[in-house]
C-alpha cells in the first residue's frame, strides 16, 4: 500500500510548499539506532536513542519561530532555556510512544497511507502528488519508509489519546459544582484611588531623579539601530519578453500529457473482516461470506459496514472511501474494484488485512482537455515562466555586482538601473518597509555588514521581491545622559511614588472599614467614586479584570457581614471592594441543550489533562540519560 503511494503521481508539482511539512517533522518517533558517544545522541531514553541531530534540528526551528515572534534575539540564558524545553518535548513524546507500543496499539499500512494522502501538504490542486511526496521528504533529508513509520507512531498515539478523550467524564456532582461557580453572581461595591490626585502634589528634587537614573540604567537605553542603503528588485522590474510562438505552446502541450489527461475514478464503499489474533483466515472468511448473504438478501450496506467492518477509517461512514483512481489500494482489492460494474458487489476479496466485501456505486470516467481548451493557460504560464527566468538572471547580477563591490551599492545599482534608496532607522526588531522580515535583519546585522561594511547578499523578501543592503551606521545600545532622559525619569519617580501613595490610602481606607466605619464614606473623604452596589458576573464587561478576578476570589460573606479586599492595578491605582452577597448559578437557568454541550467540553478538558498526566507519570518513570555537555555543543549548531 505505501509502495503505491511512493509510485503513484496524479499531477504537476507546482510551487510545491516544501517548508510547510517542518512542522509534521519536529518530532522522531522511531528508533534510528543504538549510537555510542556524545556527539551522536542528545539523550537516551529507556536505552532509546534520540538522535542529536534531531534534537539540533528542532531546537533551531523553535529558536526561529520565537525571534520571529519576538522580533528580538534571544538571551544566551533564554536560549538554553529553550533548548531544555525541546529536549524535554522529545523526551515525552518517545516515552508515550514507547508505551502505546507496549500497550499494543497498532495501526496498519493501509491507514497510515490513507493518512499520508490527506495531508495538504503533499496536495497539488488537492490531490495526492507521488512526486511532491517525494521531494518534500528529500528537502527535509528523510526517506519515504522513515517518515511512514513516523507517521504510524504519531497515529497510534493519536489513537490513545482519542480512547482517553472517549472515555473521560464529569461526575453529576462535578458538573453541578461547575455551573454553581460559572454562573455565580456577586454583590459588591468597589472604587479606584487613581494617582491623578496625588500626583500633582509630589515634590520630586533632582536628587531624586539622578538616584532613580543611577539604579535603573536599562529603563533609559537607546535602542540599537542603523541606517541603511539598499536596491530593491522586483518581479515588475524586469523588462518584458517576446511573446510565446505557436511552436512553444504545442511543445508544452505535448511534453505534458499526463498533465491535461484525469484518470477514471471510481466510487467504492467497503466492508472488512480483519485476520487478526482473535479471528482466524478461515473464520473471517466465513464471516465475510454470511456478510454477503445478508447483504445479497436486502439487508442495508452502511449498516451491517458499521457494524461488522473492521476498517476503523472507513466503518463509521458506513464504508465509504470516497473517489479513487488506479495505484490507490493494494493489488487485490484494485483488481476486483476496477472489475466491478457500478452497483455491483463483489465476492470476498482476501488481502493482508482480510476479507473485503466491495460495492462499486459511481465511474467518473477519465477525459482529455484538447490544445485548445488549454492553450490559453499554457500561455500564461509560459509567460510567467519567462518572467521568472529574467527575474532570476536579474538577482544574479545583482549578488554578483554586490560581492564584487564589497564597499557601495553603486554597481548594483548600475547593473539594475535601479536606484540606491535610503533608510534612517532600522533596528533589530525590523523596520518598513521590510517589516520584521527575518532574513533582512539577519543580513544587516551580521558582522560582515554591520561591522565589515560590506554589501549583504542578495536576500530574498518574498517570492519576487529581493535586496541587497548595506549598513551606513550603527548606532550602538548606549545609555541616555540624563539631560536626555530627565523629564522621563521625573514622571517615573512621580509615577512610583503615587503608587505608593495611593497603595497606603487604600489600605488605611480597608482597616477602616474591616473595624465598622462606612465604606462609601471613606471612600468619598479619599475623592474617589463609589460604583455599586451591583451583581457582577465573571464575565462583567469593562472592570479592570484583575480587579474583578479579585472580586471572585473574595471569601464568600458570612452572617451577613461583608467582606473587604483591595488590590493594586496595572496602571498604578489602587481598588478597593466591597462584597456584600453571592449567589450560586442556577443549573435550572441554562437550557439542557447547553448544559449538556459545556459538559461535554468539560470532560474533553478533563480528559486532555488525563492525557497529560499519563505523560508526566511515564515521563517521571522513564530513565532518561542526557549526553554529557549537550548544551554546550548545541550553542554552535
Amino acid at each position: 500500500m505505501l509502495q503505491n503511494i511512493r509510485d503513484r503521481f496524479t499531477g504537476v508539482v507546482a510551487g510545491f510548499a516544501i517548508a510547510a511539512i517542518g512542522i509534521m517533522l519536529t518530532i522522531s518517533f522511531v528508533d534510528t539506532g543504538n549510537f555510542t558517544g556524545t556527539t551522536n545522541f542528545a539523550a537516551r531514553v529507556n536505552g532509546e536513542d534520540i538522535p542529536l541531530a534531531d534534537f539540533r534540528q528542532i531546537a533551531q526551528q523553535q529558536l526561529l519561530q520565537q525571534e520571529e515572534a519576538t522580533r528580538a534575539s534571544l538571551s544566551d540564558e533564554a536560549r538554553m532555556q529553550l533548548e531544555r524545553n525541546v529536549l524535554e518535548g522529545m523526551v515525552r513524546n518517545r516515552v508515550v510512544a514507547q508505551y502505546v507500543q507496549q500497550m499494543g496499539y497498532r495501526v496498519g499500512d493501509q491507514q497510515v497511507a490513507e493518512h499520508i494522502r490527506s495531508l495538504p501538504v503533499f496536495q497539488v490542486a488537492g490531490q495526492f502528488s507521488s512526486d511532491g511526496y517525494m521531494a518534500a521528504l528529500a528537502g527535509q533529508g528523510m526517506t519515504p519508509t522513515a517518515f511512514e513509520e513516523e507517521r504510524r507512531a504519531a497515529l497510534q498515539i493519536e489513537e490513545l489519546q482519542a480512547g482517553i478523550l472517549e472515555s473521560s467524564f464529569l461526575t453529576p456532582a462535578e458538573y453541578r459544582r461547575f455551573i454553581l461557580l460559572e454562573g455565580e453572581q456577586r454583590q459588591a461595591a468597589f472604587a479606584i484611588l487613581g494617582t491623578d490626585a496625588v500626583s500633582a502634589g509630589i515634590k520630586v528634587t533632582e536628587e531624586d531623579v539622578r538616584q532613580f537614573y543611577d539604579a535603573n540604567p536599562d529603563k533609559f537605553e537607546s535602542e540599537e539601530s542603523v541606517a541603511i542603503d539598499f536596491v530593491e528588485a522586483t518581479l515588475q522590474n524586469v523588462e518584458p519578453g517576446a511573446a510565446v510562438t505557436e511552436e512553444e505552446l504545442r511543445a508544452a502541450y505535448e511534453a505534458n500529457p499526463d498533465r491535461f489527461r484525469t484518470e477514471e475514478q471510481r466510487h467504492a464503499r467497503h466492508i472488512l473482516i480483519a485476520i487478526d489474533q482473535d479471528t482466524d483466515d478461515a473464520a473471517a472468511r466465513e464471516l465475510a461470506g454470511k456478510v454477503r448473504s445478508r447483504l445479497v438478501a436486502g439487508e442495508d450496506f452502511a449498516a451491517l459496514a458499521r457494524q461488522y467492518s473492521d476498517d476503523p477509517g472507513s466503518a463509521s461512514g458506513g464504508g465509504d472511501l470516497g473517489w479513487a483512481g488506479r495505484g490507490t489500494y493494494v493489488g487485490a482489492f484494485e483488481d476486483a474494484l476496477f472489475g466491478l460494474k457500478a452497483g455491483d458487489m463483489s465476492e470476498p476479496v482476501k488481502t493482508e488485512f482480510g476479507y473485503h466485501i466491495i460495492q462499486l456505486l459511481e465511474v467518473r470516467p477519465g477525459a482529455e482537455r484538447s490544445f485548445a481548451e488549454v492553450r490559453g493557460e499554457l500561455e500564461q504560464e509560459l509567460k510567467a515562466s519567462a518572467g521568472h527566468d529574467r527575474f532570476f538572471a536579474l538577482t544574479e547580477k545583482m549578488d554578483d555586482a554586490a560581492l564584487e563591490n564589497p564597499g557601495s551599492l553603486d554597481a548594483v545599482a548600475s547593473v539594475t538601473g535601479l536606484p540606491i534608496r535610503h533608510l534612517d532607522r532600522f533596528t533589530r526588531a525590523g523596520g518598513e518597509p521590510f517589516g520584521a522580515n527575518r532574513a533582512v535583519i539577519d543580513a544587516v546585522f551580521s558582522p560582515a555588514v554591520l561591522e565589515g561594511g560590506e554589501n549583504s547578499p542578495i536576500v530574498e523578501l518574498d517570492e519576487n521581491r529581493v535586496a541587497v543592503l548595506r549598513v551606513t551606521e550603527h548606532r550602538p545600545v548606549k545609555l541616555r545622559p540624563l539631560d536626555e532622559v530627565h523629564a522621563e525619569a521625573e514622571a517615573a519617580v512621580r509615577a512610583e511614588r503615587a503608587h505608593q501613595l495611593v497603595t497606603e490610602q487604600g489600605q488605611a481606607l480597608l482597616a477602616a472599614a474591616r473595624s465598622g466605619s462606612d465604606f462609601a464614606v471613606l471612600v468619598a473623604e479619599r475623592n474617589a467614586k463609589l460604583q455599586g452596589p451591583q451583581a457582577l458576573s465573571r464575565r462583567t464587561p469593562d472592570l479592570p479584570p484583575e480587579l474583578l478576578s479579585g472580586i471572585f476570589r473574595a471569601p464568600n460573606p458570612r452572617g451577613g457581614q461583608p467582606v473587604f479586599g483591595g488590590l493594586s492595578l496595572a496602571d498604578g491605582s489602587f481598588a478597593v471592594f466591597r462584597v456584600d452577597a453571592v449567589t450560586p448559578g442556577k443549573p435550572e437557568d441554562i437550557p439542557q441543550e447547553q448544559r449538556d454541550a459545556r459538559k461535554n467540553i468539560l470532560a474533553r478538558q478533563a480528559g486532555v489533562a488525563d492525557i497529560t498526566a499519563l505523560a508526566v507519570d511515564l515521563r517521571n518513570d522513564a530513565k532518561v540519560v542526557v549526553a554529557p555537555g549537550l548544551f554546550e555543543q548545541s550553542e554552535n549548531f
